[in-house]
């Protein structure tokens, strides 16, 4: 079984004084376009993981789908690793395959995660993940980790490469556009 995890943790520091997962972005806040990303995978359930300002996101998502698991990353300040390392542990033992999605990339295709996983069955690879122009992107679609490589997570890094990784060349630029700063949201 697949599940979809949404780091929404961080603390938007380039962003100015306030939570760039909550800024307006085209009439809701800008996680809640992540959020209908990670929906739209095949994935029999969505974790959540926030950090800074838990509540607020907790909410916002809660609002949006109240079927969700949402857990908090106690050590978000840590980085992405501690985020992804909570989601990871809040998988049930039957979710073999995980989706991570960013919770700054509202313009993900809602269709890549279904293709995502499509190569993955036909290739039986352990690590999928789309690039454009040769940029790895999100989301990235890989096989439960073993605890040897939950122990290697540090600072504000992901799994990074495997041995079966295959890369998907996509033409959407949504696959590798993050919002880091307040004039991103205007220009979306």
């Amino acid at each position: 079984m697949r599940a979809a995890i949404l780091l929404a943790a961080g603390q938007s520091r380039r962003f100015g004084p306030t939570n760039k997962l909550m800024a307006p972005l085209r009439g809701r806040p800008l996680v809640l376009h992540a959020l209908a990303v990670a929906r739209a995978a095949p994935a029999g359930r969505v974790i959540v993981v926030t950090g800074a300002q838990s509540s607020r996101i907790a909410t916002a998502v809660r609002r949006a789908d109240s079927r969700l698991t949402v857990v908090r990353a106690r050590d978000h300040r840590e980085g992405l690793s501690a985020s992804l390392r909570t989601g990871l542990k809040a998988l049930r033992p039957i979710e073999r395959t995980i989706f991570i999605f960013l919770g700054d990339m509202p313009d993900i295709p809602h269709r890549l995660a279904h293709r995502l996983a499509l190569r993955m069955t036909r290739t039986r690879c352990s690590f999928v993940r789309p690039t454009w122009r040769g940029r790895p992107g999100h989301p990235v679609l890989l096989l439960r980790p073993s605890r040897e490589q939950l122990a290697t997570l540090k600072g504000d890094r992901g799994l990074g490469a495997s041995d079966g990784e295959l890369f998907l060349p996509v033409r959407e630029t949504g696959t590798v556009r993050d919002i880091d700063r307040p004039r991103q949201i205007g220009s979306s």
